[in-house]
């Protein structure tokens, strides 16, 4: 007894003697599983709480926390977790820390992101929206045997509604932890409604979709209560990650927007869309906010995100609609009629309808042809859309309003769907964003040169790329470069003067690319093909603006190909 005493005694002179109090020393306990901690708590701060998304597959254990910092925790997935906290004067120390940990690829404070609709009265009235662009002549034209998945990252799914019951496949409800999904808001029931409310059913309305088999994999990652309109932002990094991971999954909605950078949603996307997944986010509605007009949004703006704007029955943007130079494509979302959570409908407003419109829209072209890849999806709607507002791609209407019977007309049709894209780094403005298919990059009468040029060209189905050489001022003929590296200079002030362009590949000789550039003093030359010079050599003049498109060897020629080159 008495040496049980001793070392009662001499423990607790040790803990005095370390300088710590005695309940923080008990409290130090290395974390190795989340059942040392509380659970995390929806309606905490959601300041103090950590997304982690580990390199590989982690655990909370690799990340080397304590119990005295820690205070609750969530495993959302292998690669995604929440933490929280307990002093959240800590939190930004505590990222550092965790940045440096070889297990961890990002790590961020979580946050909310908006839902990006504006909320009408619910009635029931003419879905327009899907005559707008086309939808009503595509409804029966695919009948596909293998379900296309589409991911749907919102409030969840009323998945008992009339008009979309038995249209959805399990995903996952992270606020409430379990695979069945409810939809408290409503919000995730009008956009699956967009996409694959059922066709034909004498009820409601038509999704984009029609009778092509398209199911919803419902992912809830915000909406708690009926007013909740917020997305949680580590559940949509949980979220990405799953439906990534899933082979029927084809494509992913998410109608919400943000403006703070986020290095968690970023790696989540790029992983997305490593994964081959088509990524479709709304713009967001703030373009008629005065300090937060045409300023980027995410997830629209990150690399592999089709960006969605909102238009309205005359096909004008709508007002709220932002606007920036990620806009890719635009679709209705002003006053447009989709499903509610109540069994009922609702006439909306919002980026967040025009985004799975656009969704729907990839789907019926996958069902159509499962071995589309996401950029040629891409690339196809953006070909066949109305382009709208100022001439080629504007920051307002991106490529245009889409257009689903032109687009699936083309893939059914079996001709390969071809895309080229391509940037141009110019005088005074550097890179500017990617164009396609025949639009300008560059500029025209601005008296502006073109610096360096990035290119890439595909078709589907085919093995073809492009290899490209520029004559750059003073240097002469730049070394051929090949699928999307750069040709000129950066930082020298030395501008371009031509430049040819040949098609690469097994099936490179079925095809032909065309380039036009439009010269100082001289305008827009002839076209080029095929490796041809265009531009000038001698005079000293600079390139201004360029136009590359490749089409099947033998289709229609773009214009007039005498004299693209002039040299002397």
């Amino acid at each position: 007894m008495k040496l049980k005493k001793r070392i009662i005694i001499w423990l607790i002179v040790a803990i005095i003697l370390t300088g710590l109090p005695i309940g923080v020393v008990a409290a130090s306990q290395g974390i190795h599983s989340y059942s040392q901690v509380n659970d995390l708590d929806y309606d905490a701060k959601i300041d103090d709480q950590i997304v982690i998304i580990y390199q590989n597959e982690g655990t909370i254990k690799d990340l080397g926390l304590t119990t005295n910092q820690i205070e609750a925790g969530e495993k959302l997935n292998d690669q995604v977790d929440i933490i929280k906290v307990k002093d959240g004067s800590q939190a930004d120390a505590l990222v550092l820390e965790l940045l440096k940990n070889p297990h961890v690829l990002a790590a961020q404070k979580n946050a909310y992101l908006k839902l990006a609709s504006l909320p009408n009265d619910p009635m029931l009235s003419e879905a327009w929206q899907f005559e707008a662009i086309g939808a009503d002549k595509t409804w029966d034209q695919v009948n596909n045997k293998e379900s296309v998945v589409v991911a749907v990252l919102d409030t969840g799914l009323n998945t008992n509604h009339p008009d979309i019951i038995g249209k959805s496949v399990d995903g996952y409800d992270y606020v409430i932890g379990q695979t069945a999904t409810i939809d408290e808001v409503g919000h995730g029931t009008a956009i699956s409604g967009c996409i694959a409310a059922i066709a034909n059913n004498e009820i409601g309305i038509t999704g984009v979709a029609g009778i092509a088999d398209i199911k919803i994999a419902p992912y809830r990652v915000g909406g708690e209560t009926v007013d909740d309109y917020e997305v949680n932002l580590g559940y949509a990094c949980a979220a990405l990650y799953h439906a990534a991971n899933r082979p029927e999954v084809r494509a992913i909605n998410m109608s919400f927007a943000g403006y703070e950078v986020s290095p968690v949603l970023e790696t989540a996307i790029a992983y997305a869309a490593s994964a081959g997944k088509i990524l479709v986010a709304a713009s967001g509605n703030d373009g008629a906010v005065p300090e937060k007009a045409g300023k980027i949004t995410i997830p629209s703006a990150y690399d592999g995100v089709i960006s969605v704007g909102a238009t309205d029955r005359d096909n004008v943007i709508g007002d709220f609609s932002q606007y920036n130079e990620r806009v890719d494509l635009c679709a209705p979302g002003v006053e447009t009629t989709t499903l509610w959570a109540q069994d009922n409908y609702i006439t909306e407003s919002g980026t967040s309808l025009s985004c799975p419109v656009v969704t729907g829209a990839c789907a019926v072209l996958v069902a159509a042809d499962a071995t589309l890849s996401a950029a040629e999806v891409e690339a196809v709607l953006k070909e066949t859309a109305i382009d709208l507002g100022v001439s080629g791609r504007d920051d307002h209407y991106g490529y245009g309003l889409i257009q689903l019977d032109q687009a699936l007309a083309q893939v059914i049709s079996k001709d390969p769907v071809v895309n080229t894209a391509y940037r141009t780094h110019v005088q005074n403005d550097g890179w500017q964003a990617l164009v396609n298919n025949g639009q300008i990059s560059g500029t025209a009468g601005e008296a502006l040169r073109l610096e360096a040029i990035e290119l890439n060209a595909s078709a589907s189905n085919y093995d073809i790329g492009v290899r490209y050489q520029t004559h750059v001022e003073n240097q002469g003929w730049h070394d051929f470069v090949e699928n999307g590296e750069v040709s000129g200079t950066e930082g020298e002030s030395l501008r371009l003067e031509a430049i040819k362009i040949v098609l690469i590949g097994a099936d490179a000789d079925l095809f032909d690319v065309y380039y036009q550039v439009h010269v100082q003093d001289v305008g827009w030359m002839d076209w080029a093909k095929n490796g041809e010079p265009a531009g000038t050599e001698g005079f000293g003049y600079r390139l201004e603006g360029i136009k590359v498109q490749v089409g099947v060897k033998g289709s229609e020629v773009p214009g007039k190909v005498e004299r693209p080159y002039l040299k002397q």
